[in-house]
């Protein structure tokens, strides 16, 4: 793994949580279009600490291109409200099509905790055996009256035809443990 694909983990990871829209005292549920916005915050973020440009909405409609001075590609990004199994995604395979001349690509998505497996298998299944790398950030979730409730952040990369799994973190903020955004109700308490 090249060291601006590690780069990007790490700060995409850190990012999240930065100017979170959700908040748990205030408002705990977000929509689709929060999560949208959060996640362009995030990727133009990531781009601007490590000295780039992005360009959202280009080539062929990618959501976000992250490019450096001399106008060349570093990453193609999609991301994706719907769980990457079902058939009307096809952020993947436009990513695999315009893979060539960047350094890495970057799928952001949502899966029900119950549906991880079968969203990995179709992830890795449509990136194919290339030797490029597709970063996978998918943020789990249960459901309850059809709204979602975030559990983890968990980052994959897929090369090669092989899906490794890299880290995984709270979702949600409030749920990391020693941080100052942790609430009380978290606290475990002997």
């Amino acid at each position: 793994m090249k060291r601006t694909e590690r780069d990007f983990i790490a700060l995409f990871n850190a990012l999240w949580y930065r100017d979170f829209p959700l908040s748990a005292n205030h408002k705990t549920m977000g929509g689709r279009a929060e999560w949208t916005t959060h996640i362009g915050i995030c990727v133009r973020a990531c781009a601007d600490l490590l000295g780039y440009f992005t360009y959202f909405e280009q080539g062929l409609r990618t959501d976000a291109i992250i490019r450096n001075n001399k106008d060349e590609d570093i990453a193609h990004i999609e991301w994706e409200w719907k769980q990457p199994f079902n058939e009307k995604v096809n952020e993947i395979e436009k990513l695999h099509n315009e893979r060539k001349g960047t350094i890495f690509s970057v799928f952001i998505s949502y899966s029900k905790i119950a549906n991880v497996e079968k969203n990995m298998n179709a992830i890795q299944k449509q990136w194919g055996q290339g030797a490029e790398a597709l970063l996978v950030f998918l943020v789990t979730y249960s459901t309850s009256k059809r709204k979602r409730h975030f559990d983890k952040l968990n980052t994959y990369v897929c090369q090669r035809g092989k899906l490794k799994k890299l880290r995984s973190q709270p979702a949600l903020p409030w749920k990391v443990q020693g941080s100052r955004w942790e609430t009380e109700q978290n606290i475990n308490c002997d």
